[in-house]
């Protein structure tokens, strides 16, 4: 079930879905063991078995290329601040992850849920790009499925039925977010592609491409890289999750350092509850020994904090 990743590190746990998706009880509880093991340790750990077609992980990566390599005019005429609901195009070093370092050095286009009948949800400002939008709603869809997955093996393993988050992640406030690193290394004034941060939802699902430069902190303070898995997406626990579960899952602080030569691209799909969910403690999660160490919250209002700090910062 668990192994050591063929690269990567030691410390991150590489598990294969195939027990949990197959339908098999035994499989599901198998796999959901494994995860909570992860997710109470390291809070990070490849999943493989997930059934996306390496073919369009190759298209996505290409197509997200072509988009980066745009004018700027072209790509700020996507920008975030007038698409609004944190869709769109975010400009070189318009964040700062870490407020006790320098801006992130990385762009990035933010890409939301559609529209469905009876879902109301706010447009992405598409690139006029030949096959741009096509390719990454199918992606968008098929890391949506594989999130309400694991959260099937996280309620399992939290003690409650598998279906326990599915009517409050049915309209996720989910994100694909395709992320450019210019050449750039570890420069002499501190500035990193992404500064040491913990996510802020449920989880994040990551495809990197060969380059490399995800770091993750252990929990004695040390850095240890989180390279590339053929076939693998790197999934961490986040902030949100962190709260339901408790405390027990850990979201843990990570960066990148991007590379002194080469374009590093990656994508990462941050899969967050139901605007209108309220996230609090799961009873299975709370004793007499453990109380509730957060109050109850919308996550709408939750979300809303945490980006008003982090593009505040990136303002200052």
């Amino acid at each position: 079930m668990t192994q050591i990743p063929p690269q990567g590190s030691a410390l991150l746990p590489l598990i294969d879905l195939a027990g949990l998706l197959d339908g098999s009880p035994d499989g599901a509880a198998r796999v959901a063991e494994a995860i909570g093991h992860a997710c109470r340790t390291t809070g990070f750990f490849y999943v493989v078995g997930h059934g996306i077609e390496p073919r369009l992980l190759e298209a996505v990566f290409a197509l997200q290329r072509r988009f980066f390599a745009l004018p700027l005019a072209a790509k700020a005429a996507l920008a975030i601040e007038q698409a609004g609901n944190n869709r769109g195009y975010v400009g070189m070093e318009s964040e700062n992850l870490d407020p006790d370092a320098p801006h992130d050095v990385k762009e990035a286009f933010n890409i939301g849920r559609e529209s469905t009948p009876g879902d109301a949800a706010a447009p992405t400002p598409w690139p006029d790009l030949p096959g741009f939008r096509a390719a990454m709603s199918q992606l968008y869809a098929a890391l949506r499925q594989l999130s309400c997955d694991l959260h099937r093996a996280f309620a399992l393993d939290l003690g409650q039925a598998a279906e326990y988050f599915a009517p409050l992640v049915d309209r996720p406030a989910a994100t694909l977010r395709l992320l450019h690193y210019p050449p750039l290394g570890q420069a002499a004034d501190g500035r990193l592609g992404a500064g040491a941060h913990c996510d802020y939802g449920n989880i994040t699902l990551l495809a990197q491409d060969d380059v490399g430069g995800l770091e993750v902190q252990t929990r004695d303070g040390a850095w240890i890289a989180a390279a590339p898995v053929p076939g693998a997406f790197l999934c961490n626990i986040g902030d949100c999750l962190m709260r339901w579960s408790n405390d027990i899952y850990v979201s843990t602080p990570h960066r990148v350092i991007s590379p002194a030569a080469r374009d590093r691209y990656s994508l990462a799909f941050f899969f967050d509850p139901n605007p209108d969910a309220w996230i609090s403690c799961l009873p299975s999660c709370v004793s007499a020994g453990r109380p509730a160490a957060h109050a109850p919250i919308r996550f709408d209002a939750y979300l809303a904090e945490k980006l008003a700090s982090t593009y505040r910062r990136a303002a200052d």
